[in-house]
């Protein structure tokens, strides 16, 4: 199986958005679509929603929105290649060992890169990053800010990335 299109539709058609995304985030049905809480921001209210009939997610409140690659490559911090071996891999579909081939020497530090900027994030939006984020609010840092260059708080205790 090459890297072509139909490969890219077979793998979008054995990964249903609202199974994908409900991996992620919790789903209530509203209506034709299902409804909860962006990933992308911090929320109260619900404003993510998932539609099963287009196949894309879309969040009022951020913006973000797309297809399952694109859930995917936002939730992962990853681009498209990337997200497409997740997704096949997901789907039990077997990818070429030529197509891997871009899984280069610089793919470990990368990932753990990307786990690194998720965690710092998601720390900040925590509890425990509430005193950073008003540090960063004094600084006049934006939430849109903060979300847009992914700001992270990195507490003392710095075995937490072991």
């Amino acid at each position: 199986m090459g890297r072509s299109s139909e490969t890219v539709e077979q793998i979008r058609a054995a990964n249903d958005i609202v199974s994908v995304v409900g991996s992620y985030v919790r789903l209530r049905k509203a209506g034709r679509n299902y409804k909860g809480l962006c990933p992308f921001h911090r929320e109260k209210t619900p404003s993510f929603i998932v539609s099963p009939e287009r196949e894309t997610f879309h969040c009022f409140g951020c913006g973000k929105g797309g297809d399952v690659y694109r859930f995917i490559m936002e939730m992962d911090a990853c681009e498209f290649p990337e997200a497409m071996r997740t997704l096949a891999t997901r789907a039990g579909i077997t990818l070429p060992s030529r197509w891997n081939r871009d899984q280069g020497i610089n793919e470990g530090p990368r990932q753990a890169l990307a786990f690194a900027e998720t965690h710092f994030y998601k720390l900040l939006q925590s509890d425990a990053g509430k005193p950073a984020r008003e540090y960063l609010g004094e600084r006049g840092i934006t939430a849109e800010a903060i979300e847009t260059f992914r700001i992270g708080f990195a507490p003392e205790a710095w075995r937490l990335l072991r």
